[in-house]
C-alpha cells in the first residue's frame, strides 16, 4: 500500500508502526541498523534531522522503502511504500552457540539472531559474570566469522560477517 508523504513530519507515525509491526523496541531496530537506541528514538521524533543514508537503512530494516513517483510534469513527490515480505538469506548455521545461562534466542528477519540473557530463570546455571563485555567477549569467542554487536546490557545481535550492517 502506498502512503504518500508530502510533509517530513508525516513520517513519523509511520516509522514507529512499522517498527512495531515487525515487533521490535527500538533498542532492537538500532542494533540492526548500527545505531543506539537513542538515536532510533531521535529519528522517530524527528525524521527531518536525519540523513537520507540513516533513514534508509532503517527504512530497509523496516521493510519499507522510499520511490519518487511524478504527480506532475513539475516534479517529484517523496513516498514510503511497505515492502512485501523479502526472504533474507539467514545464517547459514541458525543456532548461535551460547555460554551457560538462561539465554532466549530470536531469528529476525534479516537472518541475524538475537539472544538474550534471561535474568531470574531457574533450572539453567547462571553466567559466571554477567558483565556485558565478558558476556560479549564469550559470544565472539563462541562464534566465530561471525559479527556479534551489544544490544543492550543483556541482549545481543549476532548476523555473518559477510555484509554489512
Amino acid at each position: 500500500m502506498d502512503y504518500p508523504l508530502r510533509f517530513v513530519d508525516q513520517l513519523r507515525p509511520h516509522l514507529k508502526a512499522l517498527r512495531k509491526k515487525r515487533g521490535l523496541t527500538q533498542a532492537q531496530a538500532g542494533a540492526l541498523v548500527g545505531v543506539s537506541q537513542a538515536r532510533i528514538a531521535e529519528i522517530e521524533a524527528n525524521p527531518g534531522a536525519v540523513s537520507l543514508e540513516q533513514l534508509a537503512k532503517l527504512l530497509s530494516t523496516l521493510g519499507a522503502t522510499f520511490f519518487l513517483r511524478e504527480d506532475t510534469p513539475s516534479g517529484g513527490v517523496l513516498y514510503a511504500r511497505e515492502e512485501p515480505s523479502t526472504t533474507y538469506e539467514p545464517l547459514q548455521d541458525a543456532a548461535v552457540n551460547l555460554p551457560a545461562g538462561p539465554w532466549t534466542t530470536r531469528q529476525m528477519s534479516d537472518g541475524s539472531v538475537l539472544v538474550t540473557l534471561s535474568p531470574g530463570e531457574t533450572g539453567a546455571p547462571a553466567p559466571q559474570s554477567t558483565a556485558p563485555g565478558t558476556l560479549l567477549r564469550q559470544l565472539q569467542a563462541l562464534n566465530p566469522g561471525r559479527n556479534v554487536k551489544p544490544n543492550s546490557r543483556r541482549s545481543f545481535v549476532i548476523r555473518p560477517k559477510t555484509g554489512s550492517w
